[in-house]
């Protein structure tokens, strides 16, 4: 296996990637440690050769001051090399489900006798066919999505602002306007919900009122609903079901059993009223302050002097139980 002056290697032209400069820092500073563990492959190109796997290592080289590096020789015809760089590419876990579908339609339309269908293209790079078909559906979601799903799917922790491929496609399967996945995908992304959660907000989304169901005026225009106020330390509790009751001492006269309310500071759930109750506070029990979302009656006392500057065990007050009717 020879050692070549980096002078005499030069880039892929045929597969011109781009490589952030953080992750060739880093592997730089492993080459410097450590040296090349891997050689790369370059193929005799005129007065000199070029890369056809390993680009990165390559410029990592350079970057660690290397004069020279290890490489296996190979002669390649430019097809060749394309497609070795596809099916390279398309094996990377810093791609997303979306760039690889791309990836696999171009080895399929560039080599169609060598790929007829998707699972050959599954048994080159070395999934399941499945997996393959799976990352195809992902073309079929609108751009603001494909734009949201993250790389790396087989890391536990998806990146800030991204959402994992199988939940953008659960997302797609159960709801079936565009604007709506959107907007639920949205929703999903900003509050970086548990697995369990994220597929219940999917299942609501799903199963939510149709516009010609429930009472609308006269005129055709649906009434605003009313709000019931929550705090921003309420909404995730709410969100994954572990509240599921509010404690008022003044309601709106137009918050009833079997209505939908919104839930604000800011807008994000309509949310069905299930029963309404009247106690004094001394009634109130161990059970009330698990629906609260209290870890106990002690913790909703507290909760409740915090707000309201004192427990007077004689006062009476409305115990509103909701279930949430549809994400915002």
């Amino acid at each position: 296996m020879p050692d070549i002056p980096l002078t005499q290697i030069q880039p892929n032209r045929l597969n011109p990637r781009q490589f952030s400069p953080a992750l060739i820092e880093d592997l730089a500073r492993s080459i410097r440690q450590y040296g090349i563990l891997e050689p790369i492959v370059v193929r005799p190109e005129n007065s000199h050769y070029e890369v056809v796997v390993g680009e990165r290592r390559f410029h990592a080289a350079q970057r660690a001051g290397l004069a020279a590096v290890p490489v296996i020789i190979r002669h390649y015809s430019d097809d060749e090399v394309v497609e070795i760089a596809l099916v390279e590419n398309a094996q990377r876990d810093d791609l997303s489900a979306v760039d690889k579908a791309k990836l696999c339609q171009q080895l399929r339309s560039r080599f169609p006798e060598r790929y007829p269908n998707w699972d050959a293209i599954a048994g080159r790079i070395g999934v399941e066919p499945e997996t393959v078909r799976a990352w195809l559906r992902t073309l079929d979601l609108p751009p603001q999505i494909q734009a949201r799903i993250a790389p790396r799917e087989g890391q536990r922790r998806v990146p800030e602002g991204k959402i994992d491929y199988q939940t953008a496609l659960r997302v797609a399967e159960k709801i079936k306007d565009p604007e709506r996945q959107v907007e639920i995908v949205e929703r999903l992304v900003e509050r970086k919900l548990p697995h369990r959660v994220a597929n219940e907000i999917i299942r609501r989304a799903a199963a939510e009122l149709s516009p010609s169901e429930g009472s609308i005026p006269p005129n055709g225009l649906r009434a605003p609903a009313p709000v019931l106020s929550f705090s921003h330390r309420n909404y995730r509790a709410i969100l994954d079901g572990s509240k599921t009751q509010t404690t008022r001492r003044k309601l709106d006269p137009h918050v009833a059993a079997g209505c939908v309310v919104g839930a604000a500071v800011h807008r994000f759930a309509d949310l069905r009223v299930e029963d309404i109750a009247r106690k004094r506070l001394r009634e109130i029990d161990d059970e009330d302050a698990r629906r609260e979302g209290a870890s106990s009656l002690a913790d909703f006392k507290a909760q409740w002097c915090r707000q309201y500057g004192g427990w007077d065990d004689n006062e009476t007050v409305y115990l509103v139980r909701f279930s949430v009717a549809r994400m915002l």
